[in-house]
C-alpha cells in the first residue's frame, strides 16, 4: 500500500512540473504563425498597433517613439572572413533556414516568416552590430559570395549547402536587415559575367502597349553588346496577342542577323500587377518555344499577401498572378530564378545592375499581414549602367519606397535617365530631384498631354512653375512617351537638339529611328 502511495505522489509530482515548464513555455516561447519571435522595448506595443508599424512619408524607419536609440557606431571597418570575436558564443543553425539572433540586441528586433523565408529587421542597429553578426555567420560555416558598398551602406551575401543569406545595414535609417532562405540560383557576380562581345550598339526599346481596358503597361526592352535582351516587365498584353507578337519582332529586328532563336539573358519584374506581368503571360503561351530565356529577376510578397492586397490578380485569365506561376514552372524551368535584395550588384553582359529596394526594406513598418500598405511600393528600385549612362528604374514605386531610396542612397540614385514611377502618377519630387536626370521615361500607352502636370514631381521635371511648384529642373533635354509607337534610343543616348522635337511629348510628337544593327 505505501508504494502505491509513493508511486501515486510522484506521478502527480511529475505533472505538476510539466505543467508548469509548458507555462512558462508558452509564455515566453517565440509564438507560432506570421510573426513568430517579435520582440518589443519596455511600454512598447505589439505588431498590430499603429506606433510600430505606421511612419510617416518623411520617414521610413517605421520606428518607436518609446524606445530608446542604440549607441554610438563602433569598430566601423566592414568585417572580413578573418574578423572573428573568440568570445562570442555562436549558436547552432536553426531548421528550416532561420538564422539565430547571434547577439543581436533583442529589445529591437523584429522577425518575420515568410513561406519558409526568415527576416530579421534591427531598428537602431549600428555598423558594429551588421560587423559582429557577419562574423558571427562565418564563425558558423557560411561562405561569403559577395559584397557590396554604397556610401556609408554595407551588403553582404552569404551561402552554405542549404541557405541564402541576404545581410544588410542601411545608415539613413539605422537598420540591419537579415533575409534568409532557401539556397537556390545565385546572380552573376562579375567574376561569372563571361560572354563574347559582339560589340552591338546597346539599345532601349519603351513598348507602347496594345492592352485593353489598362492602357498603363509598362514593357521595356535592352539589346546588350553580345546581341541578347534584358526585359523590363513587358506590360498588361491584350487577349488578342497584339503585344506578345509585337515584342517577338522588336527581339527578332534586333536580333543579330542569323540568330534562330532570340536570347533574353534576363527578364526582370518590377511588380506582379497585372499591367506589368499580362504580355509575359500571353508571351509565354504563345511564344516560348520562339525563345532562349536565360534568368528570371522578381521578389514578390506571399501569396496570401498578394491575395490580401491585390485580390484581382487571382482573376481567371491571362493576367493574373497564378498564370505568371504556371508559365514560369511550365515553360522556363531550364531558366534560374533570382529572388533580388538591396545592395545586390549583377553583371549582364555590358549591363550592371544595381538593386537599391525590395519591399523587405519597409519591415517592420506598414505591415499588414506580411505586405505593404500601398502594393506599388513592393517595386523594385533598381540602377542600371550601360553604354556609359546610368538609368533609374521605379517601376510603380510609392512614397515610402522611394523614401527609403532617397533616405539611405542620397545622391547616389543621380542618373541620366529616369523612369516616372507608376505611369506618371506618383509624386516623387525628392528622388526625383536627387536623380536630376538628362531624359525621363514615361511609360503609358494613351495620351494624356496632362499628365505631366498632374503632380509637384512631373511639373519639376517638365519645367512647368505653378504657386505649388517653387522650383523646375534645369537639366531635363526630353520627356519620352510610348503612347504613339515604340520607340527605340541608342544607348548611350546624347541627341541633337535637331533630334527632340519637343521636350514634352503630346499626340504629335515624333521620335528618329535608328540603325538597329
Amino acid at each position: 500500500m505505501k508504494k502505491a502511495i509513493a508511486l501515486i505522489l510522484a506521478v502527480i509530482l511529475m505533472v505538476s512540473v510539466f505543467s508548469a515548464c509548458e507555462e512558462v513555455e508558452l509564455q515566453t516561447g517565440s509564438g507560432d504563425g506570421q510573426y513568430a519571435g517579435v520582440n518589443v522595448s519596455n511600454g512598447g506595443k505589439n505588431e498590430d498597433d499603429s506606433d510600430i508599424n505606421e511612419n510617416s512619408d518623411s520617414n521610413s524607419t517605421g520606428t518607436n517613439s518609446n524606445s530608446k536609440p542604440a549607441k554610438n557606431d563602433e569598430d566601423t571597418n566592414v568585417s572580413d572572413d578573418n574578423n572573428y570575436d573568440s568570445n562570442i558564443d555562436v549558436q547552432a543553425p536553426i531548421e528550416d533556414y532561420e538564422l539565430p539572433n547571434y547577439n543581436l540586441n533583442l529589445e529591437y528586433v523584429r522577425s518575420f516568416e515568410q513561406d519558409g523565408r526568415y527576416i530579421k529587421m534591427v531598428q537602431y542597429a549600428s555598423l558594429k552590430d551588421y560587423n559582429d553578426y557577419l562574423s558571427n555567420l562565418l564563425k558558423a560555416g557560411y561562405t561569403k559570395y559577395d559584397q557590396n558598398q554604397i556610401g556609408t551602406n554595407y551588403f553582404t551575401t552569404l551561402t552554405n549547402k542549404t541557405t541564402f543569406v541576404s545581410l544588410s545595414f542601411t545608415s539613413g535609417n539605422k537598420a540591419l536587415k537579415v533575409v534568409s532562405e532557401p539556397l537556390g540560383d545565385l546572380y552573376p557576380r562579375k567574376q561569372d559575367n563571361k560572354y563574347t562581345d559582339k560589340k552591338m550598339q546597346s539599345l532601349f526599346t519603351g513598348m507602347k502597349n496594345e492592352n485593353r481596358p489598362i492602357y498603363s503597361g509598362m514593357g521595356f526592352i535592352i539589346r546588350l553588346s553580345d546581341g541578347s535582351f534584358i526585359i523590363i516587365d513587358g506590360g498588361g498584353g491584350d487577349y488578342e496577342s497584339k503585344d506578345s507578337n509585337k515584342l517577338l519582332k522588336i527581339l527578332r529586328d534586333q536580333s543579330l542577323k542569323g540568330t534562330e532563336k532570340p536570347v533574353i539573358s534576363a527578364w526582370i519584374f518590377t511588380h506582379c500587377h497585372d499591367d506589368h506581368i499580362g504580355v509575359f503571360n500571353a508571351f509565354s503561351k504563345d511564344f516560348h518555344d520562339k525563345v532562349i530565356i536565360k534568368s528570371f529577376y522578381y521578389n514578390f510578397p506571399p501569396d496570401e499577401a498578394i491575395l490580401l492586397k491585390a485580390k484581382f490578380m487571382y482573376d481567371k485569365d491571362y493576367y493574373s498572378y497564378p498564370t505568371f506561376k504556371r508559365c514560369i514552372s511550365d515553360y522556363y524551368s531550364d531558366a534560374a530564378v533570382i529572388r533580388p535584395h538591396s545592395g545586390e550588384k549583377y553583371y549582364i553582359k555590358n549591363a550592371v545592375i544595381e538593386m537599391l529596394f525590395s519591399y523587405e526594406d519597409l519591415y517592420p513598418s506598414s505591415l499588414e499581414k506580411g505586405s505593404v500598405s500601398d502594393f506599388n511600393d513592393t517595386s523594385l528600385i533598381f540602377k542600371i549602367n550601360i553604354g556609359g549612362q546610368s538609368m533609374l528604374i521605379t517601376g510603380d514605386a510609392y512614397t515610402k519606397g522611394a523614401n527609403f531610396v532617397s533616405k539611405n542612397f542620397g545622391s547616389y540614385v543621380k542618373s541620366d535617365i529616369l523612369q516616372l514611377s507608376h505611369h506618371g502618377q506618383n509624386d516623387l519630387l525628392e528622388l526625383y530631384k536627387l536623380v536630376n536626370p538628362t531624359y525621363a521615361l514615361l511609360p503609358i500607352s494613351h495620351v494624356d498631354e496632362k499628365r505631366m502636370s498632374s503632380n509637384a514631381a512631373n511639373r519639376w521635371i517638365a519645367g512647368i512653375k505653378n504657386k505649388e511648384t517653387d522650383s523646375i529642373s534645369e537639366n531635363v533635354r526630353q520627356v519620352i512617351a510610348f503612347w504613339n509607337q515604340n520607340v527605340t534610343i541608342p544607348l548611350p543616348y546624347n541627341p541633337k537638339a535637331s533630334e527632340i522635337s519637343s521636350k514634352l511629348p503630346d499626340k504629335n510628337t515624333t521620335y528618329p529611328t535608328y540603325p538597329l544593327n
